[in-house]
């Protein structure tokens, strides 16, 4: 009888259930690919070069991008887009915190999480505007014995 195959763990789920233990989210669906008009969050992949650095050995440090963006309340009153502007602040420092605990994604030979932006309101409405901040995540990969990724 032929081994059952190890179930393929994939980085986006990896990440979404990352984010999901983050202390300061609101109630709200984290979605993949797609925001919805209401108070909501979702993980979206960003266009990267996936090889960040290779090794002799033909290992490799590879990348994966991605934005989280947020639907938020939005409008003329200042304490609503301070809070908002808050809370990109506060989810910046809870990711520098987990990097440097080691409290990282699940992921395979994952080294680090980082942000590479601010949050910052990438378009706005009348009452909801779209919030976002650009991360990246490291990991180690290196090739078997027959060649293949392991």
């Amino acid at each position: 009888m032929p081994e059952k195959l190890e179930e393929k763990k994939y980085i986006i789920k990896a990440i979404r259930k990352y984010i999901a233990t983050c202390p300061y989210l609101h109630d709200g669906k984290i979605g993949v690919d797609y925001l919805e008009n209401e108070i909501a969050y979702s993980i979206e992949p960003m266009p990267v070069t996936p090889k960040d650095t290779e090794f002799i050995d033909d290992s490799e440090i590879k990348q994966f991008t991605f934005v989280f963006a947020s639907r938020e309340s939005y409008g003329q009153e200042t304490i609503q887009n301070i809070i908002n502007t808050e809370f990109y602040e506060d989810f910046s420092d809870w990711i520098e915190e987990n990097n440097f605990n080691g409290i990282l994604p699940d992921i395979e030979g994952i080294e680090s999480i980082e942000c590479l932006s601010t949050g910052y309101a990438f378009q706005t409405g009348i009452d909801t505007a779209r919030y976002q901040i650009q991360l990246r995540i490291t990991y180690y990969k290196e090739l078997n014995k027959k060649g293949g990724i392991i």
